[in-house]
């Protein structure tokens, strides 16, 4: 039977193009074969949705389409694809004589079963398409810290893919003659009711080429390498992944390039130490800095820096710069954290063990002083709490409200 496209699509007969739009979007999602691997069923669904919508996508196609609808003729639609043909009666016999396809042509002109805007269309839901596109590659590339930091531009080589130069990546020469494909007749399909699909032995254009290209026997590409330029942005990380569309292995008979997706790895660095967007640096200071404070050059990913070193500071204090850290993806940059370590000298002069003796002293006598002034307030507080205490306090305001007049 005819196939009722605007039921494939589940759209009304009056449906815009926007709508149809939409609907081949949310359809094509639900049925695709990369998310469906295995499902014979929902492949042939999807090969009518698309179908379906390559025809009535088409202003000039879909008035076709509606008129031998309207009129039910089913010699005039052929099953599975939305080829239209005629006879010499035909109102569309202008193009269409001898049950010839009308859209031959417009196959030819666009290389292939579909058009370009459909490719287009079909490329905005999937990403890419595996039917039309070369494999991709993924390879690895080392950073430094600084490069990954401040970000930079990389030459990455790669073996990939090339267009073949003796025949420009079509697989045979221009002058190669061309053959009507034996599997298919002619026609680009092959059907074992109710089944039609795109023929294999000439990818459904038709003919075939038996005069191959003999530098790459036929497959219009050839071992080789590749060089290409990426730009690095700042604050990138290991793991991180850049994609590079239609820089992976060339194809073949007019099949896009692959994409490139370049992982990387940063190296660590001597000095600072990364999380995420922050990084942190240890900076050593002696123990007269850490007593009396003052100021130290401290590294950033600018260059050198002053950083006010609070009195009295502890081993393992932090102090935090903000805004000199890494940028990232989201917008913002992160925060430097500078952690002091106290060095103590190992060997000290004489004049100095007796500064040191003498600064001992003083300390002992303040801390045996503020020891006094600790217990002398613990027993105070010991002695309220004490139960002869509460009892005498208790008595003598017994004897104030006695005596009170």
């Amino acid at each position: 039977m005819q196939k009722d496209y605007y039921k494939i699509l589940d759209v009304p007969k009056d449906a815009s193009q926007d709508d149809i739009k939409k609907a081949f979007h949310s359809l094509a999602k639900k049925y695709h074969p990369d998310t469906n691997r295995g499902n014979t069923a929902v492949k042939r669904t999807f090969q009518e949705i698309r179908d379906a919508y390559e025809t009535l996508r088409d202003p000039s196609k879909r008035q076709q389409y509606d008129m031998l609808l309207s009129r039910g003729s089913e010699e005039n639609f052929s099953r599975g694809r939305g080829e239209f043909y005629g006879s010499s009666q035909d109102p569309f016999s202008g193009f269409n004589k001898q049950s010839q396809d009308p859209f031959a042509e417009f196959y030819r002109q666009n290389n292939g079963p579909f058009s370009s805007k459909f490719y287009k269309i079909f490329s905005e839901v999937f990403q890419h398409d595996v039917d039309v596109h070369a494999n991709d590659i993924e390879v690895e590339v080392n950073l430094s810290f600084s490069e990954a930091a401040k970000g930079c531009t990389k030459q990455v080589p790669f073996s990939a893919k090339n267009l073949c130069n003796s025949c420009d990546g079509r697989g045979y020469l221009p002058n190669a003659r061309k053959y009507v494909c034996p599997s298919c007749k002619g026609e680009g399909r092959v059907s074992m009711y109710p089944f039609t699909s795109i023929c294999t032995s000439c990818r459904g254009f038709g003919k075939v080429i038996k005069d191959y290209c003999l530098t790459c026997k036929g497959s219009g590409v050839l071992d080789g390498m590749k060089y290409v330029n990426v730009t690095i942005p700042a604050g990138v990380d290991s793991g991180d992944t850049i994609h590079v569309p239609e820089a992976g292995n060339s194809g073949g008979h007019g099949a896009l390039p692959g994409s490139l997706y370049i992982k990387l790895r940063v190296a660590s660095d001597p000095v600072f130490v990364r999380d995420g967007a922050d990084i942190h640096v240890d900076k050593k200071i002696s123990f007269t800095q850490a007593m009396l404070g003052g100021k130290i050059e401290v590294p950033t990913l600018d260059g050198k820096t002053q950083v006010k070193i609070p009195k009295g500071v502890q081993p393992g204090q932090v102090v935090v710069l903000r805004g000199k850290g890494l940028p990232n993806q989201a917008g913002y940059t992160g925060d430097q954290y500078v952690r002091f370590r106290i060095h103590f000298p190992l060997v000290v002069n004489e004049r100095q063990r007796a500064l040191l003796e003498e600064f001992a002293v003083e300390e002992a006598i303040k801390e045996q002083s503020s020891f006094a002034a600790g217990n002398w307030s613990e027993l105070v507080v010991e002695t309220m709490k004490s139960q002869n205490f509460m009892l005498g306090l208790g008595f003598v305001i017994l004897i104030y409200l006695m005596l009170r007049p």
